[in-house]
């Protein structure tokens, strides 16, 4: 059963229809929501919010049937793809470093604890929340990092405050960023740090693209412009300090693995290079910057609360 919903920004229900659903029905997979999804293209129907301009999905299920799948999530290719998550997330600790050096640090969406292993060494009191058991368990058992399965409506039940609040790559699976962002706010020292990745639609790759935009996916129920974003900040009690390109290190393999399903030319174009690459025994990393995501930087606001 699908619910038409408000935009979570405004609160308005006046919008305009941008991309129509091109879901089939009849093969819904929980895999859809896995962080190496190969389900690109495949989305529930995109509008946009005629006051303020967010895009979002709607009509969409229950959030319980997103925090079904994202509870039952396995992904061995991510973990395959571990020292190119590791390459990413140093060079973000070394972005946060212009803000905050060390303290404790709550990772919402950890999936399988890479930053925080990587925080963690570098001298952060590091801990997250991920709604994935499995990945629970292999952050656990891999680093022994300290972990619990939760969404972000369960940052309260820590009862501690934080410096930095992190969610890579998050906002946009959400029910509803506004509310996490509010409660995130709450998590935070007076002085603290919020930073996030999230999709970029309003990003000449992105538009440029339309409709063949590979991130416009079942998965994402927000799709975030950086003029979106900044409102978003500034009504739930933040301010903003720094928008930039985010960037993913991945391996050839793994760029691979997204471009059998995104783009088939260049799918065959970089196979030869990785069968060299093979030849050669050598791997091969890749930093990707199309623009269409973006690294967001903003401090918790102490001249008001959030605002409604």
């Amino acid at each position: 059963m699908l619910k038409n919903i408000n935009c979570d920004l405004c609160g308005s229900e006046d919008a305009d229809i941008i991309f129509d659903s091109t879901i089939n029905f009849h093969n819904e997979a929980g895999s859809d929501y896995s962080c190496a999804s190969e389900g690109h293209g495949e989305h529930y129907r995109i509008i946009r919010c005629r006051n303020c301009g967010l895009y979002y999905c709607s009509p969409r299920p229950q959030v319980e049937q997103f925090e079904f799948y994202y509870e039952r999530i396995e992904d061995a290719v991510y973990q395959e793809e571990e020292r190119g998550r590791r390459r990413t997330f140093q060079r973000n600790l070394k972005n946060l470093s212009e803000y905050k050096k060390s303290g404790r640090l709550l990772e919402v969406g950890s999936y399988l604890g890479i930053f925080l292993d990587e925080a963690r060494k570098n001298g952060w009191d590091a801990e997250g929340i991920e709604p994935s058991q499995w990945c629970v368990e292999k952050a656990r058992g891999m680093f022994g990092l300290n972990i619990r399965q939760g969404t972000y409506k369960d940052i309260a039940t820590s009862r501690k405050k934080f410096e930095v609040l992190a969610m890579w790559d998050v906002l946009e699976h959400l029910d509803s960023p506004m509310n996490a962002l509010r409660i995130a706010r709450e998590a935070l020292e007076d002085d603290g740090i919020l930073v996030f990745s999230t999709v970029d639609i309003g990003s000449f790759y992105a538009r440029f693209l339309g409709a063949k935009w590979p991130w416009l996916m079942k998965m994402h129920l927000y799709y975030f412009d950086r003029r979106s974003i900044v409102k978003y900040l500034e009504r739930s009690g933040f301010r903003p300090i720094k928008i930039r390109t985010y960037r993913h290190t991945v391996s050839l393999k793994y760029l691979l693995h997204k471009l059998k399903r995104i783009n088939r030319f260049l799918f065959f174009a970089m196979n030869s290079v990785y069968f060299i690459c093979r030849l050669l025994k050598k791997e091969v990393f890749l930093t990707v910057a199309l623009g269409d995501f973006m690294e967001v930087y903003a401090q918790k606001s102490l001249s008001g609360a959030a605002r409604e």
